[in-house]
């Protein structure tokens, strides 16, 4: 029998206490019990999450009323509603001209695909080196194989939406079951004849054998390939560092580019300080839990809120600019 689960999203139903939540027909018992324990898992995450951003999105309107010198009433509801376009990560969609209110002291042309792709390498490289770590540090496993896994598809058009994702929940059910804590990196890459194909490294004790994925069940859409080395970080960051701004065009829309599983809440921790900007890191310190939230970032341990000096907008040419305006950053507690 396949292991595999369906596409998981999260479920904004409620039902009366003690109704099971339906889940999709032709599940094994185990399968549906896993299905509706990952949903109750996003909603109370998803939860969580709003309520974190919450004040922060009132202080970021509050302080962008102040800023544009609006007043209560209609011009207040007006700056309202732009707000969200002056925050960091934010663009106007505005064609009929840019407008920057405040004092502008720097202006840079952003390479949306450029940071993107330097996101992805932050992202790839220190969770291979820290699950690589982590693996060697557990007590109960003195020797680890280092695998190499290469899923391609047979059609060079053959990616849809949630192929890799079904794939991964059928490698994670199949390690639980043995006990196993489900390491791994993966990059995504496109091939010279136009397909998309995926990169994987996994930490798996000796004597626990993965076996081919298309064999298996777990990925029908094309072969699979596993050898092993000894250099699993070089062999991921490689692959992370091949791919250029310009190679990203052929990249299918919607299509994630890496990602990693296995990891401890320090070692996402971790994560998230480095691909934070340099101005944040400096600011909230090595031991901070940076969160993006709408109008700068906040560390999530303490609270501290630092609001952010640039304000990001998109051109009638379609170039995207990020200005540094007046009033210099703050940090609230």
């Amino acid at each position: 029998m396949t292991d595999q689960l369906p596409q998981l999203r999260a479920s904004t139903r409620t039902l009366p206490r003690g109704v099971p939540e339906p889940v999709e027909p032709g599940l094994s018992d185990y399968q549906a019990d896993q299905v509706r324990r990952t949903r109750r898992a996003l909603r109370v995450r998803g939860a969580q999450d709003s309520a974190m951003d919450r004040p922060f999105t009132e202080m970021a309107k509050a302080r962008f009323r102040a800023f544009e010198g609006r007043s209560d009433g209609a011009d207040a509801s007006e700056a309202s509603g732009r707000a969200g376009a002056s925050a960091l990560g934010l663009v106007s969609n505005e064609t009929s001209g840019t407008r920057v209110s405040g004092n502008i002291r720097e202006s840079i042309r952003l390479n949306m695909e450029a940071t993107r792709l330097k996101r992805m390498r932050t992202s790839v490289g220190h969770a291979a080196r820290l699950l690589h770590f982590d693996a060697h540090c557990e007590r109960h496993v003195q020797r680890w194989n280092k695998l190499f896994v290469t899923l391609t598809y047979a059609d060079v058009d053959g990616w849809e939406p949630g192929h890799f994702s079904r794939f991964r929940d059928a490698f994670r059910q199949w390690c639980r079951r043995r006990g196993v804590r489900a390491r791994y990196v993966w990059v995504a890459e496109l091939q010279q004849r136009g397909a998309l194909h995926y990169h994987i490294v996994v930490w798996m004790p000796k004597g626990v054998f993965v076996p081919k994925a298309d064999r298996q069940g777990w990925w029908p859409h094309g072969a699979t390939n596993i050898k092993t080395a000894q250099s699993p970080i070089g062999y991921i960051t490689k692959y992370a560092s091949k791919t250029t701004p310009e190679g990203l065009i052929g990249y299918p829309k919607g299509a994630r580019m890496c990602g990693h599983g296995g990891l401890t809440p320090e070692g996402r921790r971790h994560i998230r300080y480095w691909q934070a900007p340099i101005w944040v890191r400096d600011a909230l310190g090595g031991a901070a839990d940076i969160r993006k939230v709408t109008g700068g970032y906040c560390n999530r341990r303490t609270g501290e809120f630092l609001a952010s000096p640039w304000r990001v907008v998109i051109r009638p040419d379609g170039s995207v600019w990020a200005f540094r305006v007046d009033p210099p950053t703050e940090t609230i507690h």
